[in-house]
């Protein structure tokens, strides 16, 4: 497992200005598949099924591998009101803190390939530092605390560049000892296999396997294997919810239809009400955000699903005549 530490953090603080380094951020990379103009982000699928803990503690044990086995109760995720003014603009990024441990788990998510990757780590790092420390009376036996940087990487194209900060520095002779020791954990979901991916039995894996989809006919392929695959009922109900919103975009109507119909056989009667719960909950919470835009798009999935109209009205908000004009469009189409 690679980590940053204390020699490290001595070195960098001695040999960058840090009031001077560049604040660096990924846009959110948009996942194109081949053929086709649609398109869904990455960084939900990764940012959403990692902020759970569990899932992070199987990720942690699985990929890392630790000594000792990370438990989820002894993860604590750090909102943007710990993480620096840096880390507020680029909400991909994970930080998780072992509880009552000074142990930090800094996961960075990376779907196209960045040459100034170990450069961004460092700075991450350092700013962990820095925050941890700013609160605390540093002394002569102050310990400071271990980050462990972890990069996954979603796309394509070959990595090629060096996974070590001192890699990317001058060489010296004379000078050697001085460079910066900082190196990433790097996971590939290029070199995980299928197989490898779905006996690993977590979201996690699942996602990266819908990751790995070159192109529309492999998501549906990858899709319907999951579907037989996972026999847990609160994974099927998050395939579910990537399929209803996360896919939205990519999906044609009666793919998505056909899918979740598939799910609730599986699934059967009464896990599909503690879904539909779920389904309204997103949904309220979309609107609440102002994405008036989606109401009607909404209502048509919830329409399809045959929820009561009522529930229909009261959850997107849009009137009654509205409703009516959507089922007779529906009615019309089928």
């Amino acid at each position: 497992m690679k980590v940053f530490n204390y020699s490290q953090y001595i070195k960098c603080i001695h040999t960058l200005r840090l009031n001077a380094v560049l604040q660096l951020a990924e846009r959110n990379a948009e996942y194109h598949l081949e053929n086709s103009n649609k398109k869904y982000s990455h960084d939900a699928l990764i940012k959403n099924i990692l902020r759970d803990t569990k899932e992070a503690e199987k990720f942690i044990n699985q990929f890392l591998e630790p000594r000792e086995p990370v438990k989820s109760e002894d993860l604590i995720h750090y909102t943007n009101n710990y993480i620096t003014r840096k880390y507020k603009s680029k909400e991909a990024d994970l930080v998780y803190q072992l509880k009552d441990q000074e142990i930090f788990f800094l996961i960075e998510h990376q779907s196209t390939i960045d040459n100034s990757m170990t450069y961004r780590l460092l700075n991450y790092c350092i700013d962990i530092m820095q925050e941890w420390g700013r609160n605390k009376k540093v002394g002569r036996h102050t310990r400071y605390p271990i980050i462990v940087p972890v990069v996954i990487y979603t796309g394509n194209q070959k990595w090629n560049f060096p996974k070590n900060f001192k890699e990317k520095q001058i060489s010296s002779y004379v000078f050697e000892r001085y460079k910066i020791d900082l190196e990433y954990n790097f996971i590939d979901i290029n070199r995980i296999s299928k197989r490898t991916l779905l006996q690993r039995n977590t979201m996690f894996s699942y996602i990266m396997l819908i990751e790995k989809s070159e192109n529309k006919e492999q998501l549906l392929e990858n899709l319907n294997l999951l579907i037989q695959t996972v026999t847990d009922r609160d994974m099927l109900d998050e395939l579910s919810s990537i399929v209803t919103y996360l896919l939205d975009n990519l999906l044609k109507d009666e793919e998505q239809l056909e899918l979740l119909e598939k799910i609730h056989r599986k699934v059967g009667e009464k896990g599909m009400s503690t879904l539909y719960d779920r389904l309204l909950a997103e949904n309220r919470r979309m609107i609440k955000q102002g994405e008036k835009s989606s109401q009607k798009k909404i209502a048509q999935k919830m329409l399809v699903k045959k929820l009561d109209d009522e529930i229909i009205l009261e959850t997107t908000g849009i009137k009654r005549e509205e409703l009516e004009q959507i089922k007779n469009k529906l009615a019309i189409a089928g």
